[in-house]
């Protein structure tokens, strides 16, 4: 996208550096040697003109990316939720897939060389975006996936599990980012879509064929907790199957419309949401579900941040050395999640909280490091140290999935999806706007600005461990006080 609408605006035969500077001889790894060539091959003025022009318009093209991205994929996931619970949890994984596929088709057709830059090129990879956001993106696939888990796990192996499978999602991230700098360097982006359409088909086939449908395997105990609850409620046990089949037969009827599908799921997360519950008081969920909406957005606003930031002066990074750095983030992220977490677990045991107070206190260090520094080694050090925020989302998604009971699996990680796909439009869209204001005085404030408010959410977590959890008369069991 960057590159795209910087070669619409520079006239690359004497300005292609600012949209290419992989081409330049050599791999720059100090900002300021860059900063340097560009201010000896072009006049300071023009060059700070065009740099600005490339700036806005790039993030007005990324915030309608955006948009056209995330929008849609709400609507999907609390569809795909309500279906899951019927057909099954592998359904909704396979469609993110088809539609990946499906958009690097669509992302290919832009690089046909007889189209403009814009509008063109953009509108292909804008209708991309939102043929990929209508079947769900990224976050209908980790829906399916977390609900595929907890079905087939238990509480106290939960945590573990939840954060192992967000470790090999962050794995795949550092692969991907690490092939998107080698195809960068001594390829092509047509190569990048072949292999991202060939990969999410095979993994569409190894879906179909080698994994089997977690609701076959949970369909009784989910069945029994569903009429013991329906019992203790109703006056008799032939009243409740009675309620139950008209409720299937409603579903069968209005199941061939989507709106009635949607409407339907509005109505059920909004009762999951807002339902009055006995072992532990509403806020408790209200928070953690904030917390997921609040951890997602901060997640893409930073993203899109990032990629504007070390683009402009005066680090002047090429896109090689972008997907090196998002090689080195993801890579450590997993490497905790996957193989130091469980060893954590298995020793020392921590809550949910603990972890989540960990991981907001390292992103808190990596954000403010980003924001005062100049050095691009410090950068890729705060990325190390900061993939410790992989602790956030983990043991927020363990404490849902342990609260809720397991009739409200599909509905929860429907509306944590939801949430998502939301967070990931006004996220991004709130920093491309904090930073374009900021450019001219200080880039880096939208991560100052980020590191206050994750410190504003870190108050939240030490009230709901130290207050809640302490309180006799807070409402709280004792069971969910060993959970918390």
């Amino acid at each position: 996208m960057y590159t795209t609408v910087c070669s619409s605006v520079v006239n690359l035969s004497t300005e292609a550096y600012l949209c290419s500077p992989s081409k330049q001889t050599g791999l720059y790894i100090s900002g300021i040697n860059r900063s340097e060539e560009l201010d000896y091959h072009s006049n300071n003025g023009s060059k700070k003109d065009v740099e600005i022009e490339i700036q806005r318009l790039s993030s007005v093209y990324l915030l309608a990316y955006r948009f056209l991205f995330n929008l849609p994929a709400t609507v999907s996931c609390l569809i795909f939720g309500s279906w899951s619970n019927r057909i099954g949890r592998k359904w909704s994984m396979m469609v993110p897939c088809a539609g990946a596929a499906i958009a690097c088709a669509w992302f290919a057709c832009g690089l046909a060389p007889n189209f403009k830059p814009v509008p063109e090129a953009i509108i292909f990879i804008l209708v991309g975006a939102l043929f990929y956001g209508a079947c769900g993106k990224s976050n209908a696939m980790s829906m399916g996936a977390n609900s595929y888990i907890t079905d087939l796990s238990s509480p106290k192996e939960r945590t573990k599990l939840l954060a192992r499978l967000m470790g090999v999602s962050f794995f795949g991230l550092c692969i991907g980012a690490g092939l998107l700098a080698l195809f960068y360097r001594y390829r092509g982006i047509a190569e990048v879509l072949m292999f991202s359409a060939s990969s999410n088909a095979m993994v569409m086939l190894i879906l179909l064929i080698f994994v089997r449908e977690s609701r076959e395997a949970c369909e009784e105990p989910c069945v029994t907790a569903r009429d013991h609850k329906m019992t203790n409620r109703a006056t008799t046990e032939e009243s409740s199957k009675q309620v139950t089949s008209l409720q299937n037969s409603k579903e069968k009827r209005g199941s061939c419309n989507c709106f009635v599908i949607f409407f339907r799921a509005l109505k059920d997360s909004y009762h999951f949401l807002f339902r009055k519950r006995e072992d532990y008081p509403r806020s408790v969920l209200f928070l953690l579900f904030t917390a997921v909406l609040f951890n997602q957005m901060t997640k893409s606003g930073e993203q899109d941040a990032i990629l504007l930031f070390v683009t402009n002066k005066p680090f002047r990074w090429s896109a090689e050395l972008y997907g090196y750095y998002l090689t080195t983030y993801y890579g450590c992220m997993a490497v905790i999640l996957t193989l130091i977490l469980p060893i954590i677990e298995a020793h020392l045991r921590p809550r949910d909280t603990t972890l989540i107070l960990i991981g907001m206190s390292f992103k808190i260090a990596r954000l403010l490091t980003m924001g005062l520094t100049r050095s691009t080694t410090l950068m890729f050090v705060s990325a190390v140290a900061g993939s410790a925020a992989g602790f956030i989302s983990s043991g927020t998604r363990s404490l849902i999935s342990k609260l809720v009971h397991n009739n409200d699996v599909g509905a929860s990680f429907a509306l944590v999806s939801c949430m998502e796909t939301l967070a990931n439009l006004f996220g991004g869209s709130l920093f491309t706007a904090i930073y374009n204001v900021s450019i001219p005085v200080f880039p880096g404030a939208v991560f100052v600005c980020d590191a206050v408010m994750h410190a504003g959410m870190m108050c939240g977590f030490i009230w709901l461990r130290y207050t809640i959890t302490d309180t006799d008369d807070s409402g709280i069991t004792m069971e969910l006080r060993e959970k918390l």
